[in-house]
């Protein structure tokens, strides 16, 4: 009984170990733009921001890095917050919110009818390794549908990479930021070109 019950306490400071050894899982996100709005509405439309679509990996919450062209791996204990297909979504939603430019903009989820949708799929969310070099990148495409005929206004993609200077994820995750801010002004700012010439 007395074996017994030491083998029991032995096993159970066994697993505690091995239970504290696990590392620590950190999770980051991204801060939401805050765009100047101007005085009014420059376009008189509502905009509905469908959920962007996105190649499984970047479905998952691990930071994802490439080391070549082909092979994809992953920060196990290192995690967005969200999915980075649904950062994308937020942040372009909120960066069309913010700057006051449409009359209203809307989530998908909210079920109003719109004048126009806007649709995207991100291709790039991810830290890339070149040798002793390491850099950021996101790649993204978006499309405006009119809601009424699902006809396509408006399609353009854009891509950034830039390099990571302090080589830690904090700093990945920094310029990963960086990137999507450059990346959607370029393409909401051409978005807003093309509505504001219809009629």
């Amino acid at each position: 009984m007395q074996r017994n019950l030491r083998y029991g306490l032995w096993l159970t400071l066994v697993i505690a170990g091995a239970c504290s050894a696990i590392p620590r899982t950190h999770y980051y996100t991204l801060e939401m733009p805050h765009v100047a709005a101007g005085p009014g509405p420059a376009v008189e439309r509502h905009v509905t921001v469908q959920r962007f679509r996105a190649d499984r990996v970047l479905m998952d919450e691990r930071i994802l890095y490439r080391a070549g062209s082909n092979p994809v791996s992953f920060y196990e204990y290192h995690r967005w917050a969200n999915p980075p297909v649904d950062l994308a979504t937020d942040y372009v939603l909120h960066r069309l919110r913010d700057s006051g430019t449409y009359t209203r903009v809307s989530s998908y989820k909210d079920g109003a009818q719109s004048d126009f949708t806007l649709q995207g799929r991100l291709y790039r969310f991810e830290e890339i390794d070149r040798g002793k070099e390491v850099f950021a990148a996101v790649a993204l495409e978006l499309e405006l549908l009119d809601t009424r005929t699902r006809a396509s206004v408006w399609r353009a993609e854009a891509e950034c990479s830039r390099p990571v200077a302090v080589r830690e994820i904090p700093g990945v995750v920094q310029e990963i930021h960086g990137c999507l801010e450059e990346t959607a002004a370029k393409l909401l700012d051409a978005m807003q070109q093309q509505i504001a010439t219809r009629k």
